[in-house]
């Protein structure tokens, strides 16, 4: 079949991206552990019923991949199966500080940046202070993003804060969800695009005014948390106003900024929300908040929790993963000149891998010539030749592949030279 067919929303990847991306889940996971979070697994599938809670989680019920006659789904986010894991294991220690980094599905329309199957690298922390597990939060987030080079930002804002806004308005509870979801859109549509959609939601144009002067308001933090207070007074403007104080006291490089048209999950976040976004482009990098009632809402305890999802294939393509050149996580090709040689070749390869040190040996009848090929290809930083000459004097010969140089290494001394190579370089 010269033309496969192949799913809309997925992709393959090519060996360099699979090592780059692989690579990049494990800086994640470790700075995940550098902040105390502990690892749960939950199964990629879970029950219809779980998954069609709408009320609990705001998703679309035509977005869940199902299994037809199983009453399975695959899972759409990873915050569900948290719920339904918290509530199945009681004993768990509170505050619990947990990650899982793995796929989601959603049948949704495929575009730039967004797939139907892609990773999630997420954070949570359920119970303890709000205020200082929201600070946790943002700052393990932002560690990520400054551990790969990216330049982010970071929009804050508390729903409570519009709630109560709005309420002061006059504005009804039904109408207070259009709105919310009217200003989510200021990104995409601007202050005339918002405007439109609040006329349509029929509000009078006082109440209409009043919410674009607050969504437009500028200044610093201290300036935007002023002028809620005196719309709403302090009380809840407390919680945003006490995390972001915390925050100033972890070094992290880009502080959040009050943007009051941030809104997030309409029917799940319950106060502070944020949300991570390139610098320039301003492309969404990944979001969290506070969603204090989805627990009780699946009928657990009344409990809160904060979390935030690192999109890892949206920062794989901001990171322009394709052309990285790293193909292999091997760094030594070991090579056979002759036939007879492959059983010499073998336990080289095996005594230096029983070093912890990543070997790739070679597996096919070839020449040397075809061997260097693949070992240009695959971009090896040594290659190491065993002939007879080398079999029988108990010794390899090493060529480094950037500089041309070989030596010639006893067997017994070759996994301290490559244990201090790889000191040495950066792979």
């Amino acid at each position: 079949m010269a033309d496969l067919p192949f799913p809309k929303g997925f992709r393959d990847m090519m060996p360099n991206e699979a090592l780059f991306r692989s690579k990049m889940l494990r800086k994640i996971e470790d700075i995940f552990q550098l902040y105390g979070f502990v690892s749960i697994y939950t199964p990629k599938l879970e029950s219809m019923q779980l998954l069609r809670a709408k009320e609990s989680i705001g998703e679309e019920n035509k977005l869940i991949f199902e299994l037809k006659n199983e009453g399975l789904g695959l899972r759409y986010d990873q915050t569900v199966s948290l719920a339904r894991y918290f509530i199945m294991h009681s004993n768990l220690p509170l505050p619990f500080k947990r990650y899982s980094i793995g796929e989601a599905w959603r049948m949704d329309e495929p575009q730039r940046l967004r797939y139907r199957e892609f990773t999630q690298a997420d954070i949570d922390i359920i119970g303890g202070d709000a205020v200082k597990a929201n600070a946790e939060i943002i700052a393990t987030a932002s560690k990520v993003y400054e551990a790969f080079g990216v330049d982010y930002k970071i929009s804050i804002n508390d729903r409570k804060m519009l709630d109560e806004f709005f309420s002061t308005l006059g504005i009804s509870k039904e109408k207070q969800v259009k709105v919310m979801r009217a200003i989510d859109k200021m990104d995409k549509l601007g202050t005339a695009g918002v405007k439109g959609l609040l006329k349509e939601i029929e509000l009078k144009e006082e109440q209409t005014n009043k919410i674009m002067d607050l969504i437009s308001h500028e200044g610093t933090n201290s300036e935007k948390l002023s002028y809620i207070k005196s719309l709403i007074g302090d009380e809840s403007a407390l919680e945003l106003e006490n995390t972001l104080s915390l925050l100033e006291s972890y070094n992290i490089k880009s502080a959040p900024a009050i943007d009051f048209s941030t809104v997030r999950g309409i029917d799940y976040y319950t106060s502070v929300v944020f949300e991570f976004k390139t610098n320039g482009e301003n492309a969404s990098l990944g979001g969290g908040g506070r969603y204090d009632n989805l627990i009780s809402n699946y009928g657990g305890k009344q409990i809160g929790a904060v979390g935030f999802a690192v999109g890892v294939d949206r920062l794989l393509d901001i990171l322009k993963f394709q052309e990285s050149k790293e193909v292999t996580p091997a760094m030594v090709f070991v090579s056979n000149i002759k036939k007879e040689n492959y059983n010499y070749a073998l336990k080289v390869s095996n005594m230096l891998r029983e070093s912890g040190i990543k070997v790739d040996l070679n597996d096919s009848d070839r020449n040397v010539a075809n061997q260097l090929s693949y070992a240009n290809a695959l971009m090896f930083k040594y290659v190491v030749f065993v002939g007879p000459t080398e079999e029988q004097s108990m010794t390899a010969k090493v060529r480094d592949m950037n500089t041309g140089a070989e030596t010639t290494i006893e067997l017994s001394k070759l996994k301290d030279f490559f244990t201090f190579s790889d000191k040495a370089i950066e792979r």
